[in-house]
């Protein structure tokens, strides 16, 4: 096995015994939700993962939810919750990727996108995925931006390098409305967010740790929940409650 190989390796036996694969909470998810001046009757959730928040959606509204992600076992997931909770008249789970997405022109009354849009890029995907909405639809998305105009150094160095594209709030409030959307509602994530995403995959990776103490992965990890624990507050998740601009 060579070097990529064995770090995608640990990477996944870390994060395929943890339930997200970002920051957030059920009560965020649902704040959000709560922050549209209507609730979703179509819903397309991108980089639904292993569909934590989808399932949170489906429970808390009537829509018809089409959930989509590029990683199988993600989807396996997803899939077997539906089928579990028996939700598989709601909830259609697609195998797409975000930046090719073969789906119809104002599809969708709402679009959700939780911890997983800085893959596209922030700008690259308003543009890309608002010919999906209908008009006067919604977009509520979450992604990180930095908080304060003098961050730490060890902060900008490790997201200079694990997230270029990152901006200060004002940036990204600037970039949205650029895009064609107006913003309804903005609000950072709560400290349980942070909580429900780091310590479950803190826990994990300390157990992967104890077999691998040389796993890159595992290195690479520990120094990102390094940074949070020490330098949380100079940056944060955002989250955006969007309505397009016709």
């Amino acid at each position: 096995m060579n070097e990529h190989d064995q770090y995608m390796q640990d990477f996944f036996e870390i994060f395929g015994a943890v339930e997200r694969w970002g920051p957030g909470s059920e009560a965020d998810t649902l704040h959000a939700l709560g922050l549209l001046p209507t609730p979703p009757q179509h819903l397309l959730e991108l980089g639904c993962g292993k569909g934590v928040a989808t399932l949170t959606l489906a429970r808390a509204t009537q829509a018809q939810i089409t959930a989509v992600d590029n990683e199988p076992s993600a989807l396996a997931k997803l899939t077997e919750s539906v089928q579990q909770h028996d939700l598989a008249k709601r909830i259609l789970a697609l195998d797409m990727d975000m930046q090719a997405l073969n789906l119809a022109d104002a599809s969708f009354d709402t679009l959700w996108c939780e911890a997983s849009i800085y893959v596209m890029g922030v700008t690259q995907a308003l543009t890309a995925w608002r010919r999906l909405l209908k008009p006067e639809g919604y977009l509520v998305f979450n992604d990180l931006v930095w908080l304060t105009d003098e961050p730490s150094q060890a902060a900008v160095a490790f997201w200079q390098q694990n997230y270029p594209d990152m901006a200060p709030l004002a940036t990204r409030l600037a970039q949205v409305e650029q895009a064609g959307y107006q913003v309804i509602a903005t609000f950072p994530l709560s400290e349980q967010g942070w909580h429900d995403y780091y310590a479950p995959l803190k826990a994990r990776s300390a157990e992967l740790a104890a077999t691998r103490p040389s796993s890159q992965a595992v290195k690479d990890i520990a120094k990102e929940i390094t940074i949070y624990e020490r330098h949380l507050g100079e940056f944060g998740y955002q989250f955006f409650i969007l309505r397009r601009k016709d």
